[in-house]
């Protein structure tokens, strides 16, 4: 029926027949997931739950999806589209019931009506709406988890992989989250605190308890890849065969058991893999920009997932809460930046105001107001990720003179090792033109120090030569970053940080003093540091950036896991 109103159509949706809604939806969603129905070896139709010759009474399933011995793996139950498919559990759950009698398991079940799909595991889950139906090789994966898997609290962390208490706990208090029935988790643990080495644990005591056998790592950075390939998998997990998500297609990964790929990656590639095919998904870094540019990924995987910050928890937005079920706004488990100072896991920092800030009024582009900010994020903008080029504040703050006084400023008050040479340092530069301007404005002034500066940026030739030379060899000393420093990447030995840019988001800035918050415990290059070794370090502002540490956070007084 057409309804014609100013130039729109609007067509109202058929009332199709369930043998319609069958043939024209819910057998072309089975055929995706492998469920040829011309294969009467893996799909039959209105099959009796008591056999060929059972009782009519005892009802009469719509598909029935069989594994190679000819035993049931999962029933699905359809209906018309304009029913609640989610009225029809009672009648499944008998349905699969029935059917164990007949065989050494209860199958799996789906309820269908062609615009929502649920999985439903009687006895074991709640049902829960699942992007498509699984695969063969997902169904059996998920009855040897279920008739293999041991409780996460009964595997003993491995001490070489985690060996710090709030370690143990975090992956204890997700251990429990999950036994309870929760399917999604939320760590917050300050930057320099482990949150690579914990991932790890849990992800070693997961594949002990057979509770996952394929793990997914995802992070919104190519280096945070593989820094958890290099720095985790590799180091802590070396007999587990690994591999990276590419944006083509390569069968072969799909032999391994842990997987990393960047979100952009994933989002290029994911309809290549069924709903169910990882059994535990590691978010890093996970912020809430990420729900409105990547949700159609996050919502596509049926896998348990763990979202890792360490963004302040009194930052983080009510959409991350919700998106890993942490409804009461408490994220699983909360280890903070002044938590770990005190534990003496992590080192605090002293704040120098420059002499030659910039002055702020009257420069178009450096500040948005918050509606701008929620506009921007609405669109799947990130707002903490300005660029800066073209606007008045590029011109403002690319006079050579400035730059050299600048420098000079640097070089008198920034930590030095004991040769007097100016220990490991990260300049915070806004745009690629400031960046090489700074690196010529250096050797303007200090000539003699060859070597001693580099550019780093995302999209300059061989990208990952001079990161790796700042973190391994002792030049360069200081690095000039443009987004590539500020998050994720560990040079333990960093004892100055230089705000030479405007940082407008408390999350950005938390991220950008990670990189100084590491210990000397963490430090391999003791040379590189002062005399004294780590007791702190030094920031150095020159925009009057907001370092307030009046924001502090209440760490949830419930007891520890393991005293409970």
């Amino acid at each position: 029926i057409l309804f014609l109103s100013q130039e729109r159509v609007f067509k109202m949706p058929r009332r199709i027949s369930e043998e319609v809604t069958r043939k024209e939806m819910i057998d072309p969603q089975l055929e995706k997931a492998g469920w040829y129905l011309r294969d009467h070896s893996k799909v039959k139709i209105e099959i009796p739950v008591d056999g060929y010759d059972a009782e009519p009474w005892n009802g009469v399933t719509d598909y029935c999806l069989y594994r190679e011995n000819g035993e049931v793996l999962a029933v699905v139950e359809a209906k018309r589209t304009s029913t609640d498919v989610r009225l029809a559990e009672a009648q499944l759950t008998h349905y699969v019931t029935e059917i164990e009698k007949h065989q050494s398991f209860r199958p799996f079940g789906f309820l269908a009506n062609g615009l929502e799909i649920h999985f439903v595991d009687v006895g074991i889950a709640p049902k829960r709406e699942v992007f498509g139906f699984f695969t063969r090789e997902d169904l059996e994966n998920l009855l040897f988890i279920r008739q293999n898997a041991k409780p996460l609290s009964s595997i003993e962390i491995t001490p070489a992989i985690v060996d710090r208490a709030y370690q143990h706990e975090a992956i204890r208090r997700v251990g429990e989250t999950f036994s309870n029935g929760k399917r999604k988790a939320l760590i917050v643990m300050a930057t320099g605190t482990g949150k690579t080495r914990t991932t790890m644990g849990l992800i070693d005591v997961f594949m002990r308890s057979n509770q996952a056998r394929r793990i997914l790592f995802v992070a919104d950075r190519d280096e945070l890849v593989k820094q958890a390939i290099d720095d985790g998998f590799q180091e802590f997990l070396p007999n587990e065969p690994c591999a990276r998500i590419r944006s083509w297609d390569d069968e072969g990964t799909r032999t391994q058991r842990l997987f990393a790929a960047t979100l952009q990656t994933l989002s290029n590639v994911f309809e290549k893999f069924s709903p169910a095919y990882f059994d535990l998904i590691v978010f890093d870094e996970v912020h809430r920009s990420i729900f409105n540019r990547w949700s159609e990924v996050l919502k596509y995987f049926d896998g348990r997932m763990i979202g890792l910050t360490a963004t302040p928890a009194n930052y983080i937005d009510r959409d991350t809460f919700d998106m890993f079920h942490c409804f009461d706004d408490k994220p699983t488990y909360l280890y903070t930046f002044e938590q770990a100072v005190e534990d003496h896991y992590l080192v605090d920092y002293s704040l120098y105001a420059a002499r030659t800030r910039f002055q702020q009024e009257g420069i178009k582009g450096a500040f948005l107001s918050e509606e701008e900010r929620n506009l921007l994020i609405q669109h799947g903008q990130d707002p903490d990720e300005i660029n800066f080029e073209g606007t008045d504040l590029e011109e403002k703050v690319t006079v050579r003179d400035m730059l050299r006084r600048q420098w000079q400023e640097i070089m008198d008050v920034c930590i030095k090792d004991p040769s007097g040479m100016t220990c490991k340092t990260i300049v915070f530069a806004m745009t690629k033109k400031h960046a090489l301007r700074l690196k010529d404005a250096f050797y303007d002034v200090f000539p003699q120090y060859v070597d001693m500066t580099k550019v780093i940026v995302s999209d300059a030739n061989y990208r990952d030569i001079p990161v790796k030379d700042f973190k391994k060899k002792d030049k360069p000393r200081i690095a000039i970053s443009v987004d590539m420093l500020d998050t994720g990447v560990d040079v333990p030995e960093v004892m100055n940080l230089v705000f030479m840019k405007p940082v407008q988001s408390p999350i950005k800035l938390q991220q950008m003093l990670g990189r100084g918050t590491r210990s000397q415990a963490a430090c391999k290059f003791l040379d590189r540091l002062p005399e004294n070794g780590k007791k702190e370090f030094l920031v150095i502002d020159f925009w009057d950036n907001n370092f307030s540490k009046d924001a502090k956070e209440v760490v949830d007084s419930s007891l520890p896991v393991l005293v409970r």
